[in-house]
């Protein structure tokens, strides 16, 4: 059973150290404008509802 459980500890700590490399951010307002141009596009709301509530609309002022 010790063993077991050695081999698994062993195994997750080895998984943590892998090489993938960390994707640096893109560029930001090439970004901005691909939100804009989605946020204004009615078939990509359509599609994409929950997404466009979440991000592009508008927040009620009161």
């Amino acid at each position: 059973m010790k063993a077991v459980l050695l081999v698994c500890g062993a195994a997750i700590v080895l998984a943590a150290c892998s090489d993938d490399k960390v994707v640096p951010p893109g560029n930001d307002a090439q970004e901005v404008q691909t939100l804009q141009r989605d946020c204004d596009n009615p078939k990509w709301k359509e599609q994409n509802l929950g997404l466009w509530y979440s991000v592009c609309r508008k927040s009620l002022s009161w």
